[in-house]
């Protein structure tokens, strides 16, 4: 009878099938410590690196639709509407400045979830809602985790920034006028926007240094483009290709429609109710009591007047 060509890989030897079994538990053992000790740490890190970097994508994801209107598209704030996130200042700084002995994962965190409703007095257009549905809000836990370690994925950058004027990496940083800056003086030296952030009934303007301050009040009215700016408009309107807000009826349609958003009232009338009573009437398919009352106190008349003008000139310039 002829013998399978596999015949020699039979082992008739008892002694020499027991070294063999004993060699094979050694190698597999010896193969487990390996990937236990070499290799499983990597392919845990390996792994921890992949679900963080979905983290980052569907914290981007949330932080379009929901924080982007007034943090901006690249977390560096709108001036007067919301600070910046995307800045040097907010990740070497600000846990300082407020006192906070947390980290800033924990900082970041407790702010999305808990929001600010209690400061009615701010200097930023927009209160920060309640996000978390702990307290109410529409995000899970979840989702707050991804929208920290979205913010959290600019701090790498944002180190890289400059304090300097003019600089092309400047930090966004505008100053906090309930926490100034504890920062040594002329170590914060840049700010972007106008320095006319006011918080309603008290403080009035802060200099451009970090630790906050009055400044004088400007002689005479302020010009439309700068109220515009300063009220911090932008953030929630559409004007020309400056201004993307989405939150607030687009304004370059205002010249053509304004006459006939509310039966009775001519254009002019319109835009100036708008502005100190906005309540009075919502454009339809946008959301009520989100335009701030009280403009009549950061305004003069003759100001308000002058924005209802520019505002409805085709012509006007920036």
């Amino acid at each position: 009878m002829r013998k399978p060509w596999y015949y020699w890989l039979y082992v008739r030897s008892p002694i020499a099938k027991i070294l063999l079994g004993i060699l094979t538990v050694v190698i597999a053992f010896a193969a487990l410590v390996y990937q236990g000790f070499a290799l499983e740490d990597k392919r845990m890190q390996a792994q921890a690196d992949n679900w963080q970097g979905r983290s980052v994508e569907k914290g981007a994801e949330l932080f379009y639709n929901n924080c982007r209107p007034c943090h901006g598209e690249d977390g560096k704030g709108l001036p007067g509407v919301a600070p910046a996130l995307h800045s040097r200042y907010f990740f070497t700084q600000r846990l300082v400045d407020v006192g906070f002995t947390g980290t800033m994962n924990d900082y970041i965190g407790s702010t999305v979830a808990g929001g600010r409703p209690s400061k009615f007095v701010r200097q930023w257009a927009q209160m920060m809602p309640t996000w978390s549905n702990k307290y109410g809000g529409p995000l899970r836990d979840d989702q707050v985790r991804h929208i920290v370690n979205f913010v959290m994925n600019w701090k790498e950058d944002s180190l890289q920034q400059s304090w300097e004027p003019g600089a092309e990496n400047h930090d966004p940083y505008q100053p906090f006028l309930d926490a100034p800056s504890k920062a040594p003086v002329g170590t914060i030296t840049y700010t972007i926007g106008t320095p006319a952030s006011m918080l309603t009934g008290t403080l009035t303007m802060t200099d451009t240094g970090g630790a906050g301050g009055a400044a004088a009040a400007p002689a005479g009215p302020r010009p439309p483009q700068v109220l515009f700016q300063a009220m911090a408009c932008g953030g929630c309107h559409k004007l020309g290709a400056t201004y993307v807000g989405a939150v607030g009826p687009n304004l370059d349609e205002l010249p053509d429609v304004a006459g006939t958003r509310v039966a009775g009232q001519d254009a002019e009338t319109y835009v100036y109710t708008s502005i100190t009573e906005p309540a009075a009437f919502t454009v339809p398919n946008f959301p009520a009591g989100v335009m701030p009352p009280d403009f009549k106190t950061k305004m003069s008349e003759e100001e308000i007047r002058g924005l209802v003008k520019w505002l409805l000139d085709k012509n006007r310039t920036y």
